[in-house]
């Protein structure tokens, strides 16, 4: 049986759409699955999956015979660096967990990562060459195909979701925003955040108009298919390098066009041919790019079937599930 070791913690919308997948691909090939939040739970012929290095670890100095499965979310150690950034126990922390995930990459039988990137990023810090990983990003919302409509397109109305969090970049989305009020004043923002009174204070230092609500989680895709653009900006720096943010899945399951950062890697790559996504490395070549696509209508048809064509193989839940139970998890 597999028992996954997750604590209360571990698990929000996003992670839980993800251990699903790899809970249902098991069931397909046979197995047994259990979600456990305690060691007691798990006897020595199980097979574990956890999703941070700790509870590796943990689970290992109960049994280092133990059939161990990891997925690593994001590069934590530099994580905590800039978590941590004004305080001298970022170095405590990054030594820590760099211990953790080379452990980690050393005893496991099984490892998911989300990007491509994050295998090179494992490959050049620690050397790990092992083939006994699985790619698989982060999403957790199906395509909508009822959100592409002509009207949503008519105007440049823009959206960000998520939190007021420095590493968001909100900063810089706003003063990108900015820049494209003055180019196109028709131009509208919407800020969608639970910290709406930050997001205030933000939006008056900047001197920028926004619609600024809060909308539940589960209301939120139902929200984002009124917008045209959303914003996803971020540093470069290798916690984004190496990320696949849920928040790309959820704007083109919205038929929201994405307006993101350059630096995160797979997105670079996978995206790259899509006339429907904005990538950029600076503002001006953000601003550039809008005014072209202003320049024509969005097509229905083509924006339908390049999305299309992206839920039907990087977003597809179908094919992970059957790649996981035919090629991976079937290989003991």
């Amino acid at each position: 049986m597999y028992k996954f070791f997750l604590q209360e913690t571990d698990l929000n919308e996003a992670t839980y759409y993800y251990v699903e997948i790899i809970r249902k691909a098991l069931i397909l090939s046979g197995e047994e699955v259990e979600y456990v939040s305690s060691l007691k739970q798990i006897t020595p012929s199980d097979k574990v999956l956890t999703i941070q290095a700790k509870a590796f670890l943990l689970t290992w100095l109960r049994n280092p015979k133990q059939y161990l499965t990891i997925w690593f979310q994001g590069v934590v150690p530099e994580e905590a660096m800039c978590q941590f950034e004004n305080s001298l126990s970022k170095y405590f922390r990054k030594a820590l967990w760099e211990f953790l995930e080379r452990f980690a990459l050393k005893h496991a039988e099984k490892i998911f990562f989300v990007s491509e990137t994050m295998l090179g990023h494992y490959k050049r810090k620690y050397g790990y060459a092992k083939k006994n990983h699985f790619i698989m990003p982060c999403f957790n919302q199906e395509l909508d195909l009822s959100c592409f409509t002509v009207d949503k397109y008519k105007s440049p109305s823009f959206v960000y979701a998520g939190s007021m969090s420095r590493w968001q970049c909100i900063d810089e989305t706003l003063l990108l925003y900015k820049k494209i009020k003055q180019q196109f004043p028709q131009a509208a923002l919407t800020l969608l955040t639970k910290e709406q009174e930050y997001a205030k204070q933000l939006c008056e230092k900047y001197h920028v108009t926004a619609d600024i609500q809060f909308v539940p989680s589960s209301e939120l895709q139902n929200k984002l298919k009124e917008y045209k653009y959303g914003f996803i900006v971020r540093d470069d720096i290798t916690v984004n390098n190496v990320a696949t943010p849920t928040k790309m899945n959820s704007y083109m399951a919205a038929g929201v066009i994405p307006v993101y950062s350059d630096v995160i890697g797979d997105f670079k790559s996978q995206f790259s041919d899509v006339l429907y996504t904005i990538s950029f490395h600076s503002a001006q070549e953000c601003l550039d790019k809008i005014v072209e696509l202003e320049k024509s209508p969005v097509c229905i048809d083509k924006i339908k079937k390049e999305y299309i064509g992206i839920f039907s193989d990087y977003y597809s839940t179908d094919k992970y599930l059957e790649l996981l139970s035919r090629e991976f998890l079937t290989k003991n």
